[in-house]
């Protein structure tokens, strides 16, 4: 009976209420560590996520620039038959229209040259890395 009293004495609901309220800061401390961690991973990613995008955009425009060809631009319209688009490399001195694709065949250009691209750019980057 008198272990019974003992602990619900108001020192030992202050021990205990004290030991709680530790407690509950030690969780609050940890979900809030946990939150940063995410944040920062979550941060990394993004990052990851826009230096891939750069480097494909500067394939891409590589491997446009190859098929369109030096001294041109592209432009791109809607064929006038259908809901396809037309590909057109227009001289810039000129304006004349030195090439024209279909979607279709521009598209697998593209897809072949970039190929190209990527094998030139990972052997930039290998010389780099042994230079």
């Amino acid at each position: 009976m008198e272990v019974n009293a003992l602990s619900h004495s108001p020192s030992a609901r202050a021990v205990r209420n004290d030991a709680f309220e530790q407690s509950g800061e030690l969780r609050r401390e940890a979900l809030a560590e946990n939150r940063r961690t995410a944040s920062e991973r979550e941060l990394a990613r993004v990052d990851e996520s826009r230096a891939r995008s750069v480097e494909h955009l500067a394939e891409l425009r590589e491997a446009v620039a190859r098929v369109v060809g030096a001294n041109t631009r592209l432009s791109i319209s809607r064929a006038t038959n259908s809901l396809d688009f037309v590909y057109r490399a227009i001289d810039i001195h000129t304006g004349e229209i030195v090439n024209e694709w279909p979607q279709d065949v521009f598209v697998e250009l593209i897809r072949g040259v970039r190929e190209d691209v990527r094998t030139d750019v990972d052997a930039g980057l290998m010389l780099d890395h042994v230079a």
